[in-house]
């Protein structure tokens, strides 16, 4: 055989010189898009859960995106003695501005005579600090004016009054203790009635409500949140004042447990009670509230259950 005539060639890989550049590139776009989607899911949740009306005592700074929002479906039953209390608040909550979300709220209450509407409650919440600090502090201010149905001065929750032992005595306890103008029990039975002058829980009686938010995040999944409430009565009542504060725990994007209280700023039958809080994460963009507790004076309910479905969108 001619040395000049050539032998057989060596297997070669028919893909050429790319063959170790393709290997590689394909494992390297797979960890890119593996990365962007994680991302993705991570930014996802942060917005999702940081949507405002995470409480349901409590008033939180957070505001939606501009057309973003919340709307909500609440029911409430609470129980003081042998007397129950059914109560329901739909409403909406949507951003404006990136410092600024307005809402609409109406009420609904069975205190035994049926179902009737309460009024109505148009809402604005505004940003005053952004998240500043190692700890995100941040201040809001959330108000808005309850057009109440039925005009007239009443107190959430009863006040057990003393009944009346000595009709000519004007000193007596049985006669208006807290001089509410209230009408006076008849005598042995222990009336019990409503006194709302002073405090923030009211019926009946159209006003301004105000809150001052103040929000600060103790861990990235904890935070905690103090509102400092005030109502101007439209109706010539005495205004009133308290709080309402609470902690949340997120253990993920679809759980969360929390623990809140909301109370009056009052020296004689003040409302104080107690509520634990769970939110639960449900597909399609829906949330399920839930809280129970109970009143911490003779003042408050004693049991409370709250729920309430939200959508946001």
């Amino acid at each position: 055989m001619n040395s000049n005539t050539p032998g057989p060639r060596a297997p070669t890989d028919q893909r050429g010189p790319d063959v170790l550049g393709s290997s590689v590139a394909p494992t390297r776009k797979h960890r890119f898009i593996k990365l962007l989607l994680l991302l993705f899911i991570t930014v996802q949740a942060d917005l999702q859960a940081h949507h405002g009306r995470d409480f349901i005592f409590i008033q939180d700074s957070a505001i939606p995106a501009p057309f973003n929002g919340v709307v909500l479906a609440g029911f409430e039953w609470s129980r003081e003695g042998d007397d129950s209390e059914f109560s329901s608040e739909p409403g909406f909550y949507m951003g404006l501005t990136p410092a600024l979300a307005f809402g609409l709220t109406a009420g609904f209450s069975d205190e035994g005579d049926g179902w009737n509407s309460s009024g109505f409650t148009p809402q604005l919440v505004v940003s005053l600090l952004p998240a500043t600090g190692p700890m995100n502090f941040r201040m809001g201010l959330w108000t808005g004016y309850e057009f109440a149905n039925d005009v007239g001065t009443s107190f959430r929750g009863t006040v057990k009054k003393p009944t009346k032992t000595d009709p000519d005595d004007d000193d007596d306890p049985g006669i208006d203790p807290l001089h509410t103008g209230g009408p006076e029990p008849i005598p042995g039975t222990g009336m019990d009635y409503h006194d709302s002058r002073g405090g923030i829980h009211r019926h009946g009686e159209s006003g301004w409500y105000s809150r001052l938010i103040m929000e600060a995040d103790l861990s990235h999944h904890t935070r905690v949140v103090f509102n400092l409430v005030s109502f101007v009565s439209g109706n010539s009542g005495r205004p009133g004042f308290g709080y309402a504060t609470g902690i949340r725990h997120e253990f993920n994007h679809d759980l969360s447990l929390g623990l809140e209280a909301i109370g009056d700023f009052r020296s004689r039958g003040s409302s104080h009670q107690l509520l634990a809080t769970t939110m639960i994460g449900l597909p399609g963009h829906l949330s399920l509230r839930l809280g129970f507790g109970g009143g911490l004076t003779e003042a408050s309910p004693d049991f409370t259950l709250h729920s309430s479905l939200m959508w946001r969108f």
